[in-house]
Parts: structure tokens; sequence; C-alpha cells
């Protein structure tokens, strides 16, 4: 007999580090929920911004994510002088097309300002609290299961940890860096009754042999290059190995579903994750 579909909506989080295979479990999920009868979406930030919405909503998305990469790279310093922002193109530009991508992939960037990585991590914090409330809420309120394959709270982390390599054991940055973190973490912690957030593990390392036979590369933000440090497999794994790190607390402090990816076994790792995430599902609606 198949199993009952679920009967009311919810939101689904994964959380891990780049190469942990998030993307590759939200597309089960989906599959699998489909297979059940259930109505499930896949949404996240950047590929709703990328439909170019045209409306208070998406206008409001596209500010908050121009704002929070401006501030990332715009104060950047390059090898050649000046800083990146120079080359940005005006506000309202195509700051999602892939040639601005290539800009700043391909910046001989030589350091960066913390105090500007904060304000980027306070522009990230607003944007997916706007997402959530605008985008994934209406749709839980709908009945439907919204997958989200990179919880926002991802790219928070990520920006603590570039800035906090910038600034030195008595800068004042870091009080500030503390707490915007803190705040992050409370202001996107899933509603525990219309939630399941899940943590998503694996080794660095494997993550970083899987990134470089997926794209031959890992990406321009999976390591200390927008910092102007070495690119590459170390700084990946340093910057990875601290993420998961800090997620491992998170994922303690909002009760995430943990679940593993292992390489030697990749399709029944697959299968038993999904498992493991349609019984966490399964136990909402029961409680509901």
């Amino acid at each position: 007999m198949a199993p009952k579909p679920i009967s009311r909506g919810c939101a689904i989080g994964l959380i891990g580090i780049d190469g942990v295979g998030k993307t590759t479990l939200a597309g089960e999920l989906e599959r699998r929920l489909t297979e059940r009868g259930v109505p499930a979406v896949l949404l996240s930030r950047r590929q709703y911004l990328k439909t170019r919405p045209h409306d208070f909503v998406g206008d409001t998305m596209a500010t908050l994510y121009e704002g929070s990469l401006r501030t990332l790279y715009g104060f950047a310093g390059l090898a050649g002088g000046g800083t990146l922002g120079d080359h940005f193109p005006p506000p309202a530009g195509p700051v999602m097309s892939a040639d601005f991508e290539r800009l700043l992939d391909g910046a001989a960037i030589t350091g960066n300002d913390p105090h500007a990585l904060i304000t980027s991590m306070l522009c990230e914090i607003a944007g997916h609290l706007a997402f959530r409330e605008a985008v994934v809420a209406p749709a839980v309120r709908a009945g439907k299961v919204v997958i989200e394959d990179t919880h926002g709270i991802k790219m928070v982390v990520k920006l603590y940890l570039l800035a906090t390599s910038l600034a030195g054991s008595g800068d004042l940055s870091n009080q500030s860096l503390e707490a915007v973190l803190k705040a992050g973490i409370t202001a996107l912690r899933p509603d525990p009754a219309a939630s399941v957030p899940v943590l998503v593990q694996v080794d660095p390392e494997i993550a970083y042999q899987r990134r470089v036979a997926q794209h031959g590369r890992v990406g321009g933000m999976e390591h200390y290059g927008p910092v102007g440090r070495a690119v590459g497999h170390d700084s990946y794994v340093e910057l990875q190995s601290r993420s998961q790190k800090i997620f491992d607390e998170i994922g303690t402090l909002w009760g995430c579903l943990r679940v593993e990816l292992p390489p030697q076994d990749r399709e029944g790792g697959l299968r038993t994750a999904v498992d493991q995430i349609l019984a966490a599902v399964d136990g909402l609606a029961e409680g509901q």
C-alpha cells in the first residue's frame, strides 16, 4: 500500500557545506514527494531572483540581494589598485548576469573590509527573512511542501567566517560579528511547528572531490578568495570545515534532523536520507 499523502504544508530547509549534496538531495525529495501525490516545490532565493519577478516582492528581494553582493565584493581591494566596486554596474544593473559573476570570480582580490562583510551579513539576514515570509510561507499555507536546497543561514555563516579571518584579535568588529551571527541564527530559525530543518553532513575532503568532479573547480564563494587569501584545495577545506563546525552547533540549537550522504554508497545513502526526512515530515503532519 502506498504511503498516505502528507496532509499539510511545511518547509524543508537543507543546511550543509558546499559540495555536500544538498541539490541532489532536494531533487530526490521532490521526486519522492511527487510520487506520493504531495504538492512539492523547490525554492531558492537565487533561482527566484533569476526569474526576474516584476512586483513589489521581487523588487525588494532583488534590492536586498544586490546590497549583500555589493557590500561583500565592492570594498575588496584589487592587485592593480582601487576596489572591485569601481567596476560594478550601476544600481539595478545586471548583478545576476553571467558576466557579472565572471567579474567577481576572476578579480585579483588582495583584501577586504570586515565592516563591509558585517553589512553584507545584515543584508543576507534581511533578504532571507523577506524571502521566507513573502515566498516560502504563502506556499506552505497553501498546503505545499517547500524544499529549500540551501537554507539562508549558510551564507550568513560563510560571511561571518570570511570577516573573522580579517579582524584582529582585539578588533572591535569581532563583537559586532558575534552579535550579527547570533541575530541571524535567532531570526532565521525555522518554525518547529511547520518546518523540518535538515543538517546534511560529509567530510569536507569528500565535498571538495565532488565539487571538482562536478565543475572542474570550486566556486568563487567556496574559499577565502573574496578576502584576498589563496584559493584552491586548502582554502576550500578550511572554510568548509569551519562552516561545518558552526552548522553542527546550529543543528543542536535548532533541533535539526541529521543525515549523511556517504561517498561509498551514494544511492543507498540518498535513499536513507530521503526516508528519514519524509518520516520527519510525516511526524509534523501527524502532530497537526
